[in-house]
């Protein structure tokens, strides 16, 4: 069913138009991504990655000890209950956290993790990074552990340009499938980029010219779905399509 904005039909007489408008825009993006990603494989960094180290190993180890079996990568400085925080830099307001690279989680046992969050992370990687961190994560999950993510949505940020942004709704049966209860959920702030080109711009991309803050992947509802699927996980939750966060939860399937 059509729905009517203006004096012309969504899909009617302006679908050619609409067409070449929309390849054109998700083309660019596309390449500009590329781009990026060759830029950011061949720059000389000055700094040198964090990778394994004993000194990860150890704390990790002991907050294990301790029972703290969920992670929270790229938590920052956030203290979710019962998380440890897996970050490249240290945070001083943060309870528990390992400053370690989250591209190499090494240092975490295999099936020794009950619940991995990611909040606006997984959109820095790489495709390949991106999948390459999937399977990591099955590695270090116990059997039937939880995996719960949120992150931008292209398809939501794409809609909410043309049309009244849509948050992720349903909190409650989210946090009831085992999404963080004191985790960021449909925050009205997200829809500044109604008709506004450069917040849409940013959504898609990142801080322009912030290396460190760059999106590298574009996620959809279904996109994501399907790779978890792949990697050996049952979908519990996903967010409405046109949400301009992806917000999923996902339990390993048993071997």
């Amino acid at each position: 069913m059509s729905k009517e904005y203006g004096n012309a039909t969504w899909g009617g007489i302006w679908r050619p138009a609409n067409t070449v408008i929309t390849r054109a825009f998700f083309g660019a993006i596309a390449v500009y991504l590329t781009l990026r990603r060759w830029n950011n494989r061949h720059r000389k960094h000055r700094s040198t990655a964090l990778g394994y180290s004993c000194a990860a190993t150890e704390r990790m180890a002991i907050f294990l000890e301790n029972g703290l079996s969920k992670l929270n990568i790229g938590g920052g400085s956030k203290n979710l209950q019962g998380f440890v925080n897996i970050d490249f830099v240290r945070h001083p307001s943060a309870e528990r956290e390992v400053v370690a690279n989250i591209l190499d989680l090494t240092f975490v046992p295999s099936r020794s993790i009950s619940h991995i969050h990611a909040n606006h992370v997984i959109e820095h990687l790489s495709p390949d990074e991106w999948l390459s961190q999937l399977s990591q994560w099955r590695r270090i999950l116990k059997p039937e552990g939880l995996v719960t993510i949120r992150c931008p949505s292209a398809l939501g940020a794409a809609y909410s340009f043309w049309f009244p942004p849509i948050l992720e709704a349903g909190r409650e049966e989210f946090v009831r499938y085992g999404f963080p209860c004191d985790e960021e959920f449909g925050n009205p702030a997200d829809g500044w980029g109604h008709r506004d080109v450069f917040a849409t711009l940013h959504w898609f991309f990142g801080d322009v010219g912030n290396p460190v803050n760059q999106h590298l992947n574009l996620i959809t509802p279904g996109k994501l779905v399907a790779d978890l699927q792949a990697g050996g996980f049952h979908v519990l939750g996903v967010s409405a399509p046109e949400a301009l966060n992806v917000v999923v939860v996902a339990r390993l399937e048993s071997k």
